[in-house]
């Protein structure tokens, strides 16, 4: 089962679906469990998933999870505790916190080796940068931080950890503090074909296309004043990375491109709808 996207009936409609599958053999389960004012008022951890799931199927050979549960207005618990839950467990498990500033805060708890290719709201906390490449399958990364901004040294780590990143989301409105116009040492993200770049701050248009190489980028998500910005810029690097983009998609407000705005996207021959 994958749901990428936050679903309030965990406990309600999931939980009841899997203790009637008595007879299974083999669970993947990809999912982000989020909370509108009912439902969880904890983190699924070890203990939930041992009592609520691995209880009800006697036949279970191999369980591979990765599971992001969100809560809000919670209290600060350590993340040893979400580890000690799982001491009981026979395959390799590790655990991700986050508690931000927008009063929300999550866990990411993930059996090893990881699974799946596609990693959601992942901040400067997040575990992505080990030595045993845990994370090398991914091909989607959503980034969200409004604590600490995401450095040049972080998008460099990115770049080496995910060799195979398809698609780029981010989404952070803070300043970067390390200001480095320096545009040799290009980052490069070799298989990128697509880039969100939306609720950011400008930094990160400089970031991701002047000081990085993206040579298979196809499609561009953009809010219009940091395009604007982008082409009276006229950078070179810039031209070079949206040289190939062939769907350009305009945001705040949604408009189609103009003339002026395909004269720096040589490669979109048909307005892209917005």
């Amino acid at each position: 089962m994958i749901l990428h996207r936050n679903t309030t009936y965990y406990e309600q409609y999931i939980l009841r679906l899997f203790q009637r599958l008595s007879t299974v053999e083999h669970l993947t389960l990809i999912l982000a469990i989020g909370v509108r004012g009912v439902g969880l008022n904890h983190f699924i951890d070890g203990f939930d998933l041992q009592r609520d799931i691995v209880s009800y199927m006697p036949h279970l050979r191999q369980f591979h999870f990765h599971i992001r549960s969100v809560l809000k207005s919670t209290s600060h618990i350590n993340i040893d505790t979400i580890r000690q839950s799982f001491a009981q467990q026979k395959q390799p498990v590790d655990c991700a916190l986050d508690y931000f500033n927008n009063n929300y805060s999550q866990c990411q708890i993930y059996s090893l080796p990881f699974i799946g290719n596609s990693l959601d709201f992942i901040s400067n906390r997040f575990p992505l940068f080990d030595v045993n490449n845990t994370f090398s399958n991914v091909t989607r990364l959503l980034l969200f931080d409004d604590i600490k901004p995401f450095e040049k040294a972080f998008f460099e780590r990115v770049a080496r950890a995910l060799p195979h990143l398809k698609i780029l989301d981010v989404y952070n409105q803070l300043e970067q503090e390390e200001k480095i116009k320096i545009t040799t040492n290009l980052i490069e993200f070799p298989q990128l074909v697509g880039l969100i770049l939306h609720y950011i701050h400008a930094d990160y248009v400089e970031q991701l296309l002047y000081r990085s190489r993206l040579p298979c980028l196809l499609e561009l998500i953009i809010r219009q004043d940091l395009l604007l910005a982008l082409i009276a810029d006229n950078n070179k690097q810039a031209r070079d990375n949206c040289s190939k983009v062939e769907a350009l998609y305009i945001v705040e407000p949604r408009i189609q491109p103009t003339t002026d705005h395909l004269n720096f996207f040589p490669s979109i021959s048909i307005l892209s709808n917005p």
